[in-house]
């Protein structure tokens, strides 16, 4: 039979199925599809001031264009960067995003060369500058010349007070030897963020039309 505590039961299982969670991408043009306009490297991209400044490919793992991290010639870096929020336009983070472990995944191919290393570092952005760091890898050892592979990477929980997430993906190499040039290749880059999402006010008509129902049954049995 039908009592109180199944009907709550009902409800929180209902309204939890609702809320559900969202799920968006912290990073503006992850596929470098989207023209820059001046001073970009595409629409939300920046290239550090090296010798070597990263640049666009046609050899894409999916669309037209791909990232280019490359230094061709030796003792350089090539790197790419965004403020998702200064630079990438996207929406600040706040509370709802406090607390989430995030992944950064993106596809990759190329040669970081003998004497070079291929990395990603995310830092966390505050009103006052950097609240920590969130992820510093390299994933050179994940890189084939022939084909392109997923890489993915765990984030650190986002602190309170993060309102934008930064990134920095590139290249450094030393001395080029045997002959293997230091070029590497990124597409499809996607910085997973999950917030809670509200439930709209149809959910609360559907819920609410249920729990009258449950009630109905549960005064007709006990009659």
């Amino acid at each position: 039979m039908l009592n109180l505590k199944t009907c709550v039961a009902i409800a929180a299982l209902t309204l939890a199925g609702t809320a559900g969670a969202a799920t968006t991408n912290a990073f503006a043009n992850g596929g470098f599809e989207t023209a820059g306009g001046p001073g970009q490297l595409a629409a939300g991209w920046l290239t550090a001031a090296t010798n070597s400044p990263a640049t666009l490919s046609g050899d894409a793992h999916s669309g037209s264009h791909a990232l280019l991290l490359s230094a061709p010639n030796g003792l350089d870096a090539s790197i790419a960067l965004q403020d998702s929020v200064g630079h990438g336009g996207m929406p600040l983070l706040g509370a709802a995003n406090v607390g989430d472990t995030p992944w950064l995944s993106f596809w990759a191919k190329g040669d970081a060369s003998v004497t070079g290393n291929a990395f990603v570092t995310l830092r966390y952005m505050g009103a006052n500058g950097v609240i920590s760091t969130a992820l510093n890898q390299q994933f050179q050892s994940q890189l084939s010349t022939s084909s392109w592979t997923q890489i993915s990477f765990q984030a650190a929980a986002i602190p309170v007070g993060t309102t934008s997430v930064f990134i920095e993906i590139g290249t450094a190499v030393g001395p080029i030897l045997e002959n293997r040039p230091n070029a590497v290749l990124v597409d499809d880059l996607q910085f997973a963020l999950h917030t809670a999402a509200v439930p709209e006010p149809g959910s609360y008509a559907l819920l609410l039309a249920g729990l009258a129902t449950v009630g109905t049954i549960v005064r007709r049995r006990r009659a």
